[in-house]
């Protein structure tokens, strides 16, 4: 019955760590992260890699006027 109960314990400590880090990074990703620009084009990069494979990409290059 000890055993189990230790178990139990450990079940629910990781869960409630796991828990606690994903909320921290919620409130992190949220309040300070979504503001820099630089941030937000890594995440984005990620999701458009998936989403690409069935889209050809373009390029995002400005063409330079020669004067």
């Amino acid at each position: 019955m000890e055993s189990l109960y230790a178990i139990l314990t450990s079940i629910i400590f990781l869960i409630i760590v796991i828990l606690t880090v994903i909320i921290g990074w919620y409130l992190v990703w949220k309040l300070f992260l979504s503001r820099f620009r630089f941030v937000r084009e890594l995440f984005e990069a990620k999701s458009q890699e998936k989403s690409s494979s069935t889209q050809p990409r373009r390029s995002k290059r400005v063409p330079v006027k020669k004067e």
